[in-house]
């Protein structure tokens, strides 16, 4: 495997003095799966992949599926089973993959609050799509809301509604405000993908107009790997998920981050790091009837700021 981190996570590693951290946590990272989740990823029924489109906009999606949609054939790869796939069937992401095969990967068990990541290349195959892996790790538990997914008797295919905006609507706005959960998409300068999780509790992202959202930045594993793909290219994604009435907002757009703020309700809002990055939507598709499971919220992190 080649350097853990590139110039871009370094950098933000260095400026917060983490280095140490991040050489620690990353040697969890491989080109490989570790065996001991094989078992995890093929029963998980979600996954959230990062993608770009052919004008080089990152997008979000989620994907759910029967149990064992994807599957992982050896440590150096996993494959998607399109026909096992239950939510939108013409999500952005299929459209994606035909003009640009680097992927990122997210799957996470909301109920136990665990999740790895895997980045690669995908190549397509009839009605599956192979991910060869260039990157993959777990993370930590923190700012994951617990909730339980509904029983597979409730999946199934679904017929889709689509809504495209080039700016947040009063819907939107609202949808985020009331959101603990999001899910952001990001690339560095070499297209390694990448998909992770933001958390907190109702109203952690601030919407400061129609265009723009403003989103802590917690404590988290050191290494920096969303950030670190900002400061080399600051196309961006973002995913929230409508978990009571089965809709997704996706949102494309570019990330800046704030290091400034240090104030005493910013370092509570941050969990002391005192840093925002900002997102400025340029597209957004709203999914309406993307899935048909439900989600039961059972408790929100412990690791939430408190206000």
């Amino acid at each position: 495997m080649n350097e853990i981190f590139h110039q871009g996570e370094k950098e933000i590693q260095k400026r917060v003095g983490e280095q140490a951290v991040a050489d620690r946590n990353g040697r969890a990272i491989s080109n490989t799966i570790t065996r001991g989740a094989f078992n995890f990823i093929e029963k998980q029924p979600m996954a959230v992949v990062s993608s770009a489109d052919n004008k080089g906009q990152v997008w979000v999606s989620l994907l759910v599926g029967d149990f064992g949609f994807v599957t992982v054939p050896n440590a150096k790869a996993l494959t998607i089973h399109k026909s096992r796939i239950y939510s939108d069937a013409n999500d952005i992401f299929f459209q994606n993959l035909e003009s640009n095969v680097n992927v990122g990967s997210l799957f996470i068990e909301l109920d136990t609050r665990r999740r790895f990541r895997i980045n690669g290349v995908a190549s397509l195959h009839g009605d599956k799509i192979d991910v060869t892996v260039e990157e993959a790790y777990p993370n930590c538990p923190k700012y994951i809301q617990q909730r339980v997914i509904s029983s597979r008797e409730n999946f199934g295919q679904v017929k889709v509604e689509k809504a495209k905006e080039t700016s947040l609507t009063h819907d939107h706005i609202n949808w985020i405000k009331a959101s603990d959960t999001l899910f952001v998409g990001s690339q560095s300068n070499n297209s390694r993908f990448d998909a992770s999780h933001r958390g907190g509790n109702p109203g952690f992202v601030d919407v400061l107009d129609e265009k723009t959202l403003k989103i802590p930045d917690y404590k988290g594993n050191g290494m920096y790997n969303t950030l670190g793909n900002f400061v080399q290219n600051p196309n961006a994604g973002l995913l929230f998920i409508d978990f009571q009435n089965q809709r997704t907002l996706q949102l494309t757009g570019t990330a800046e981050i704030m290091f400034d703020p240090t104030g005493e309700q910013d370092l509570v809002k941050t969990t002391g790091t005192g840093r925002y990055w900002l997102f400025r939507v340029k597209e957004s598709i709203v999914t309406t009837n993307h899935h048909h499971v439900n989600w039961e919220l059972m408790s929100y992190s412990p690791f939430n700021p408190k206000s």
